[in-house]
């Protein structure tokens, strides 16, 4: 009989979303359109990238990366509901769902409070010796937790960080071709890239981008896709650790 499979079918769609959000991100450096404008003060030509509807596009995201949350969370919560109606019905609770505590402590204080440690001796210690879902042991978990309630009250808004322009081909006064770029910036568009005057410009460049979580989270300065895909596969590792015990 296979276990948790509403939880692998959470794990699916949350990996949709995870999907989407990397083709949106992919897609942000096309989206970018350069163009020339004149310094009204020195006179000298300045490259501008600018990227059309960027609120739009972050609220996008920030949806999505919600989405993929809440459905990781979802999984985690099924898991759990399903673990005990199986083993330790008499556990199960209007309120149950899968334990993630701010530290080692906490966490047992609450299982021994609900009495799992003598009714489900088994997920106890599985809990506490291998899953540890807390700061400080499985981080992923815990941040997973602490987004799924952030992201009900406010907007996970991602923001455009790192970005760099390379690619800039310029002509200067002796005929010879210079490629030059900038130094990655977290500040947000549009970005300008001053020209000297009298060079001609051959090649406006391109963006480069990253997408990272938002200053003000525990998370700041990682990089989305990349830490959504460990969340998701740490979700994945907890409900198989979940299966021993069944």
């Amino acid at each position: 009989m296979p276990y948790f499979e509403s939880s692998r079918l959470k794990i699916k769609w949350a990996n949709q979303h995870i999907l989407d959000v990397q083709r949106l991100v992919s897609a942000l450096p096309d989206l970018y359109e350069a163009t020339v404008e004149i310094n009204p003060v020195a006179g000298n030509p300045v490259i501008k990238h600018d990227l059309r509807d960027r609120t739009e596009r972050m609220n996008k995201l920030a949806l999505l990366i919600g989405d993929a949350v809440h459905n990781l969370k979802c999984a985690l919560d099924y898991a759990w509901i399903e673990t005990l109606s199986l083993r330790a019905p008499s556990l199960l609770t209007d309120f149950s769902k899968f334990p993630i505590y701010p530290d080692g402590d906490s966490l047992k204080g609450a299982l021994v409070g609900r009495e799992i440690d003598t009714t489900f001796g088994a997920l106890y210690k599985l809990l506490i010796s291998e899953i540890q879902p807390y700061s400080g042991a499985n981080d992923a978990i815990y941040a997973l937790h602490y987004l799924n309630i952030r992201d009900k009250h406010k907007l996970l808004t991602p923001i455009v960080e790192f970005a760099a322009i390379e690619g800039i081909e310029l002509e200067n006064e002796r005929g010879e071709v210079e490629k030059i770029g900038t130094w990655a910036s977290s500040q947000k568009p549009p970005y300008y890239v001053p020209i000297e005057t009298g060079w001609h410009i051959k090649n406006k460049g391109h963006v480069v981008v990253e997408i990272l979580f938002e200053e003000g989270t525990p998370l700041y300065d990682l990089e989305i896709i990349d830490t959504l895909q460990l969340y998701s596969r740490s979700t994945l590792q907890v409900i198989e650790c979940l299966e021993t015990i069944l």
